[in-house]
């Protein structure tokens, strides 16, 4: 299945970095998305710019477990590797 076109639109954000992930995961993983993965990540579009890059970071978490997913494939397409959060000593 091919993304619907106002979905990719959304992908395009505010911050550069972010767009070239969110079109990275859609170019290679929508077509094997269900149909709750394309709601969450429906749902993660819906969210500020710099949340969504903390999560993908790694800086804190995401609101829920299905957007939790879709950050952890967000970063498989990307080949990255986010930083654990440091623990306050």
């Amino acid at each position: 299945m091919r993304p619907d076109p106002s979905l990719r639109w959304r992908c395009r954000r505010g911050i550069r970095e972010m767009d070239l992930l969110l079109q990275t995961f859609i170019d290679k993983y929508f077509d094997t998305l269900s149909a709750e993965e394309i709601t969450a990540f429906e749902n993660l579009l819906e969210q500020p710019d710099l949340d969504i890059m903390d999560w993908i970071m790694g800086r804190s978490d995401p609101p829920s477990a299905a957007i939790k997913t879709i950050i952890e494939q967000i970063n498989k397409a990307a080949e990255f590797q986010p930083v654990s959060k440091s623990k306050s000593k």
